[in-house]
């Protein structure tokens, strides 16, 4: 098992270094057919051909040994272990849709961001012994500076990928040094500002991980191997940013992202690590007011709304400025976090009264309401005002529209009557409305289809969860159907919507949008999904009912990413 885990591990490291590679020589897509290259399965003369033959190869090893990943890790940790799997089939669609649809910049940022993603499931997954004596001296602050620090890094990571890909860096990157970027930065707004916000930013991230890794160099004896390598990653990038801000080459700029790549696998090692020593030791995580803040903000969520937004992007036959993209990201990231604040604030009665819930941070009594109260207005009326400014106003009303209607119209009526289920599905649906309206500014087409989606998938997914946590529900007075309808009523419900949800899957076949691909996929994920809902129907025990809820509501979570990634890749 540890033999298989450094295969993938080095493996993934291997193939993300092979992908910077062919970044940096102007190169990638090189290969005019898939999947051999000039015809041949691998070429032999060194060159940018045989580098993408590899990173082929190598990535589909990948594939076959996260199945077995899967297999082996499944008894321990159940499904965790999957999502190595998922995430290698969601970049082997990006890959080949990379390939064959030349996709803009932000789908090859995305192809970077999940191979980190893969690196972290794996690291997550992976056993491990836990020493006790670290119990007593535990401190739950050393998760959330090496976390913070993490979210720099990452944000760094997708920076320097739009500059790369997008050669925003042709003007302000091998030739010019970083003052005199500055100076032209009034002529090259897009490719000085993005640039300089990289180069800034590295500065602070270089000196805050020389502070974060002396940190826990001091205060985690046994990872202190560790925390000083990545001290020695910080003064390298800070020798290399030196190098760079005079002047770079290909080489160097490789040697960056290695470094950058090194850095973000030793600050894996240790916050995963750190997070796991916890949940072994207590449970749960620690609480501490970061901590606290991060979960008024539903993290989860709020990365889930910005993701379905994306794909709205995406879809869009407009481009759009990188920039303004990545604020107007941010600003409904805001808008979306300050209504889940509200939400907090609202239904912290509610709250106690339920075993899932009851801990949360207001609940629980370790933050007062008014800090909700004040945080939640405070995001959304910055995130709104940012959108009006750097989006449009039509992006900005659903976002706000959606706040609000989620906030006081859905929040209240699931009080009174188990149907606000079809009045909450609307704002949750509306995330993907807005990511075509910022790219378009306007409503219909392939945007009506992914709010019809989103519209329809919440209704199942929600029926199940209310099954399966019936008795939590009716103990904080929420009207589910669960609690006012029959067992026989939701599991025909989720039969109808598995089956509408079929049918929907369908429509951009027949609208024209997508090809005979797309609709062949299509069926084959929702026919798996309409097979768990028709399995309800041979269910007699309370505990197998509760049981099937469950795996259906899983199967919901898998779907979603499924369709919306299928949508984007296959035309």
């Amino acid at each position: 098992m540890t033999f298989l885990f450094y295969l993938l591990y080095l493996g993934t490291v291997a193939v993300l270094l092979i992908g910077a590679q062919l970044q940096v020589l102007k190169s990638a897509l090189v290969c005019p057919d898939w999947p051999l290259c000039y015809g041949e399965f691998y070429p032999l003369v060194m060159g940018p051909a045989f580098y993408e033959s590899l990173h082929r190869f190598l990535a589909g090893l990948l594939g076959i040994g996260s199945v077995a990943w899967a297999i082996v890790r499944f008894r321990d940790v159940r499904g965790k272990a999957l999502l190595p799997f998922f995430l290698i089939v969601l970049q082997s669609l990006l890959g080949w849709a990379t390939f064959a649809y030349k996709l803009p910049t932000v789908t090859t940022v995305l192809h970077l961001i999940f191979s980190l993603l893969f690196l972290a499931s794996l690291e997550g997954t992976r056993p491990l012994s836990f020493d006790e004596i670290l119990r007593p001296r535990w401190n739950a602050k050393l998760k959330d500076v090496t976390g913070l620090f993490l979210f720099l890094l990452l944000f760094q990571f997708i920076l320097g990928g739009i500059l790369r890909k997008s050669s925003l860096l042709a003007s302000c990157e091998a030739s010019l040094d970083f003052w005199s970027c500055w100076k032209l930065q009034s002529e090259i707004p897009l490719a000085g500002s993005l640039s300089l916000i990289h180069r800034s930013f590295g500065i602070l991230t270089t000196f805050s991980g020389i502070f974060v890794f002396s940190y826990l160099a001091k205060h985690l004896p046994r990872w202190r191997a560790a925390a000083l390598m990545g001290n020695a990653l910080m003064v390298i990038q800070l020798i290399l940013g030196l190098q760079m801000g005079r002047s770079s080459s290909r080489e160097m700029i490789f040697w960056h992202f290695t470094a950058a790549l090194f850095s973000f696998m030793v600050l894996l090692f240790l916050i995963l690590r750190l997070r796991r020593y916890e949940y072994h030791f207590f449970g749960r995580p620690v609480p501490t007011y970061l901590n606290d803040l991060l979960d008024l903000f539903k993290p989860k969520l709020t990365i889930l709304v910005v993701i379905t937004l994306l794909v709205g992007v995406l879809l869009a036959p407009l481009g759009i400025n990188l920039i303004y993209l990545l604020v107007s990201l941010i600003a409904i990231w805001l808008q979306a976090a300050g209504s889940l604040a509200l939400n907090s604030y609202i239904e912290r009665d509610l709250d106690r009264m339920m075993e899932r819930t009851k801990d949360r941070p207001l609940p629980g009594g370790r933050l007062a309401p008014k800090v909700a109260l004040v945080w939640g207005w405070s995001l959304i009326v910055c995130g709104t005002l940012v959108l009006i400014l750097t989006a449009n106003l039509l992006t900005a009303f659903l976002g706000l529209f959606a706040a609000l209607s989620y906030l006081y119209v859905y929040t209240p009526l699931k009080l009174k009557t188990p149907y606000a289920l079809y009045l909450g599905a609307i704002p949750g649906a509306i995330p993907t409305l807005m990511g075509w309206t910022l790219a378009t500014n306007g409503l219909g087409g392939p945007g009506s289809y992914l709010f019809g989606i989103l519209f329809l998938w919440q209704i199942p997914h929600f029926m199940a969860i209310s099954l399966y946590r019936k008795s939590e529900y009716s103990s904080a007075r929420f009207l589910t159907f669960a609690q006012t309808h029959s067992f026989s009523f939701l599991r025909w419900n989720i039969i109808i919507y598995s089956f509408f949800l079929m049918l929907v899957g369908m429509a951009p076949y027949l609208a024209g949008w997508r090809g005979e691909g797309y609709l062949f996929a299509s069926l084959i994920i929702s026919v798996i999904l309409l097979g768990l809902a028709v399995a309800g129907l041979f269910l007699r025990d309370e505990n197998d009912r509760k049981t099937w809820a469950r795996i259906y509501f899983f199967g919901t979570l898998f779907y979603l990413p499924l369709i919306l990634g299928i949508l984007l890749v296959l035309r």
